[in-house]
C-alpha cells in the first residue's frame, strides 16, 4: 500500500529507530516500502519516511547497475535491510544525491567507497554483504535515515542552511501556485 512520504523538516524523520526484533510482524511494512518506493520512482526508502521509527530500509539495486544480492520475496527488484550495521571504508567519493524527503533538491556528497554491511533479511536471516562503489553510497544514504540523518547532514552547515533556504522558498512559492489555482477554480465553479 502506498503511504505518504514525510517531508523535512518532520521530527519522525531525526527521530531514534527501534530494532526490529520479530521480522514476521514487519511484513506489511516492507511491501508498504517497496510499494511507495516504486509510486514515487525512488532508488531506496527507509521506514521513518513513511512515519515508521523502525529499522528498516528498501533498496533497489538495479539502480546503481548492481545485481540484487538478496531479492524480496514481495518484489525481486527490492532487497531489504533491517536492523544493519554498516562499516565504510576506501577512498571518499564524492558524487549528487536526492532524497524524497527533501523533494527537488539535490548536492555533491561524501560517501566511502565500500560498504560491509551485516543486516537481518525479511526471511529473518543474519547476512553480510560487502557492497562496492556505486551500491555502497546508496546503502550509505539510505542506512543514514535509520541514524535519524539526511544527505544535507553530511553538508558544513552553511552549504545545508543555503539548501534549505532555497528549497522552502520553492515550497513557499508551489502552496501560493496552488492556492491560487483552488480560488480560479473555484470562482469558475460559482
Amino acid at each position: 500500500m502506498y503511504r505518504k512520504i514525510l517531508v523535512w523538516p518532520d521530527r519522525r524523520l531525526k527521530a531514534q529507530n527501534e530494532s526490529i526484533e520479530n521480522v514476521e510482524d514487519e511484513k506489511e511494512l516492507i511491501k508498504d516500502l517497496i510499494d511507495t518506493c516504486n509510486v514515487q520512482m525512488g532508488a531506496g526508502l527507509a521506514a521513518p519516511q513513511i512515519g515508521v521509527n523502525k529499522q528498516v530500509t528498501v533498496i533497489k539495486p538495479k539502480v546503481f547497475g548492481v545485481e540484487n544480492p538478496d531479492p524480496s520475496e514481495y518484489n525481486s527488484d527490492f532487497m531489504v535491510i533491517i536492523n544493519p550495521v554498516l562499516e565504510n571504508t576506501g577512498e571518499d567519493i564524492k558524487w549528487k544525491e536526492a532524497c524524497l524527503s527533501i523533494p527537488d533538491i539535490d548536492c555533491m556528497v561524501f560517501r566511502k567507497e565500500t560498504t560491509l554491511i551485516k543486516y537481518t533479511s525479511e526471511l529473518g536471516e543474519e547476512k553480510r554483504l560487502i557492497a562496492e562503489w556505486p551500491f555502497s553510497g546508496g546503502l550509505q544514504h539510505e542506512c543514514d535515515h535509520l541514524e535519524g540523518k539526511l544527505f544535507i547532514h553530511r553538508l558544513d552547515k552553511r552549504k545545508a542552511a543555503f539548501l534549505l533556504e532555497r528549497w522552502r522558498k520553492k515550497e513557499r512559492k508551489q502552496r501560493i501556485k496552488e492556492k491560487r489555482e483552488l480560488r480560479k477554480l473555484k470562482r469558475e465553479q460559482k
